[in-house]
């Protein structure tokens, strides 16, 4: 069964999409930004106000939520984030990654994004718990499970950059094991990916732990180039979905991209009733970039890639429930690139969220988008 709950949101508005999806007890938010801009201790209360409120309308409560997202676009914000998610989120909380960049929708400073679990609350498992900051490093409801957004920071006796990059990143992926390990997973039970990079490491070559970590399952990858993670000494940040079991029950499509080869990863990986779409570019295999610069042209053909990878996947393309989008450039290519999604995804009760960042992976290519598709057949 699927059904959702509108706000009437800037987002809403400008997309053409829903506040919350509801598959079966599965809740996905659209990114939940401010109604009204202000200063940054405002704009984060707001955000998590709406986060409960709309969690109370689901029939749901913030105990039920497995992964935070908090994005945010300066250092006041990032101080209010620290200090107001705990007020909400008490010991031991969520999966939470917290990520800076420069842009984001109607010119605010933070947005949310929520995933929950309806009824999970009291069988959630965690593990590493931040005493005090309403975090987990890893949370487990049934067979899937959620780690958090990881960085040199939660590894200890990490000394950041000065450490190396090598051995920051190898220090973040034993991390991101340990984690899974903590609530009975294994990184072979891992679906999809997500690495965040400083600027300031931009370009710079995976170090080949990270790609060994991603040869044991295959899972999707979205590799973003952010202004910062949740510390100026962490450069790197990886967080992950997994499914215990998944070896014997994913499977997996790829678009024929020496890229996915080379990065030990696939175009799309479907575990049950949940598939996960890799961050996607108006790339081709031969690694041509279609409609160079041009964000209307990328989303358009990203989107066409994204619906394939679905029905490849034996789902139809009214299962998609969720898209996150990132686009370099000012307000203005934000503005273009919701424009392009509303024609495209508008109105089909799924969730989004539109993200501004400084750089993709090459300088023509200008939008990614990740996705996720859920039948409501496996849910009932």
């Amino acid at each position: 069964m699927r059904s959702t709950i509108t706000t009437g949101d800037h987002l809403e508005n400008m997309l053409g999409t829903v506040t919350l999806a509801i598959v079966g007890d599965r809740l996905i938010s659209s990114g939940l930004i401010p109604s009204q801009r202000g200063a940054a201790t405002s704009e984060v209360r707001q955000v998590y106000q709406a986060a409960a409120d709309v969690m109370h309308r689901a029939s749901s409560s913030l105990e039920d939520v497995v992964r935070v997202r908090a994005w945010f676009t300066d250092n006041d914000a990032r101080e209010a984030l620290r200090v107001t998610h705990p007020v909400l989120f008490d010991d031991p909380g969520p999966a939470l990654s917290v990520i800076g960049v420069p842009n984001l929708p109607n010119g605010v400073k933070v947005m949310l994004e929520l995933e929950a679990v309806i009824g999970s609350g009291p069988g959630i498992q965690r593990y590493m718990a931040q005493e005090g900051q309403g975090w987990s490093q890893a949370v487990r409801a049934g067979d899937e499970v959620w780690v958090s957004g990881l960085t040199s920071i939660d590894v200890d006796g990490s000394k950041g950059i000065a450490g190396g990059y090598a051995t920051t990143v190898t220090g973040v992926m034993d991390s991101v094991a340990g984690a899974l390990v903590g609530v009975g997973a294994e990184p072979s039970d891992v679906v999809a990916t997500r690495h965040f990079m400083a600027r300031d490491v931009h370009g710079w070559a995976l170090p080949q732990t990270k790609l060994d970590f991603m040869a044991r399952s295959t899972p999707t990858s979205a590799g973003i180039t952010v202004d910062r993670s949740s510390d100026e000494n962490a450069p790197f940040m990886f967080e992950c979905e997994a499914v215990v079991g998944a070896p014997g029950m994913v499977t997996r499509v790829s678009s024929g991209r020496t890229y996915e080869k080379v990065h030990n990863y696939c175009r799309a990986v479907r575990a049950g009733a949940v598939l996960h779409v890799a961050g996607t570019t108006a790339t081709v295999p031969g690694e041509i970039v279609q409609s160079p610069y041009e964000v209307m042209g990328q989303v358009e053909h990203i989107i066409g890639t994204i619906r394939w990878a679905i029905e490849e996947q034996g789902l139809v393309w009214s299962d998609l429930v969720r898209t996150r989008t990132y686009v370099v450039g000012g307000a203005d290519k934000l503005i273009e690139a919701q424009a392009a999604l509303r024609k495209l995804i508008g109105r089909m009760d799924s969730a989004a969220a539109v993200v501004g960042v400084p750089v993709l992976g090459r300088p023509e290519v200008v939008v990614e988008i990740e996705a996720t598709a859920m039948t409501a057949a496996d849910h009932s």
